[in-house]
């Protein structure tokens, strides 16, 4: 369940945003995955290239465009080095869904730019420096890892209704009994029926309701103090997205299917920022995929 990246440039560039993927795969690939748009993940048979790349401005965590000096454009009576336009697109594309902190322009040193960037720190490389600045990006990679963009599908605000209302008081009421108890998040890869998952999970793993008071969550018959809950707000994320991606075809949606894995990933990584960030109840929180 990896954060993925999309790397963006001119068929000129692309030496460069391979070196970038290698770069960031080799020193973040624990947490993230990177594709240039060469790797076949974005661009697909029968679909335009602007519906693929607005999908792929949904679909993925980072964005990084590569401008390389690749034209020449007349401006005023001057001419400049530019890049190729639909590296400029797409770098407004992806700026405009996922913002500042994680779409990232990386340009060629002496390439004009439009004058919204004025007064902005752009990432310049040139064949000397270009290792360090891939350390740049990496850095600033890093900085949110711990943190998670809203998207259409907003899976990190349904994470901090179901920790606000369900996960902190739950776990509350039982370390006023005990300290030394144990609470199971489960996440289903297949949400498209959360009960029916909870029933196949009960009958592998025999449990009980509780009872005493809200919220409920569901005793281990066999394990001490050990609950377990599948949360059912998960039904929100399938219901939108089939609602936003209606079905065109009988059977499995690959698209659909990307967007849901990066919509748990998600809420899964927000639940867990806000058990560490609270910190009370840090070590009786477990949140795993079934």
């Amino acid at each position: 369940m990896k954060r993925k990246i999309f790397i963006g440039s001119s068929s000129e560039g692309h030496k460069v945003a391979e070196q970038i993927k290698n770069g960031i795969n080799d020193q973040l690939g624990d947490w993230i995955g990177c594709e240039t748009w060469k790797d076949g993940q974005v661009f697909s048979q029968n679909k335009n290239t602007l519906d693929c790349l607005v999908r792929a401005s949904r679909r993925y965590d980072y964005g990084i465009l590569v401008a390389s000096k690749d034209d020449l454009a007349i401006k005023r009576l001057r001419i400049f080095n530019t890049m190729r336009d639909n590296v400029l697109f797409e770098a407004g594309l992806f700026l405009g869904s996922l913002g500042l902190q994680r779409a990232f322009l990386i340009t060629s040193d002496n390439i004009s730019l439009p004058s919204d960037y004025f007064g902005v720190t752009v990432i310049k490389y040139n064949k000397k420096n270009l290792a360090r600045k891939i350390e740049n990006i990496i850095s600033e990679i890093v900085k949110t890892k711990g943190s998670f963009n809203l998207k259409p599908v907003p899976s990190a605000a349904l994470a901090f209704g179901y920790y606000e209302n369900y996960i902190k008081p739950f776990a509350k009421r039982q370390y006023a009994l005990t300290s030394d108890f144990k609470f199971k998040i489960l996440l289903p890869n297949n949400i498209s029926d959360i009960v029916a998952q909870k029933d196949k999970y009960i009958s592998v793993h025999p449990s009980t309701e509780t009872s005493g008071g809200m919220p409920i969550a569901y005793k281990y018959n066999d394990e001490k103090n050990c609950f377990w809950d599948i949360p059912k707000t998960l039904n929100t994320i399938y219901h939108l997205i089939d609602f936003m991606v209606p079905p065109n075809e009988i059977g499995i949606d690959v698209e659909k299917e990307d967007w849901i894995q990066h919509e748990l990933r998600d809420f899964k990584g927000t639940l867990e920022m806000l058990v560490n960030k609270h910190g009370a109840y840090t070590d009786n929180i477990l949140i795993e995929f079934l």
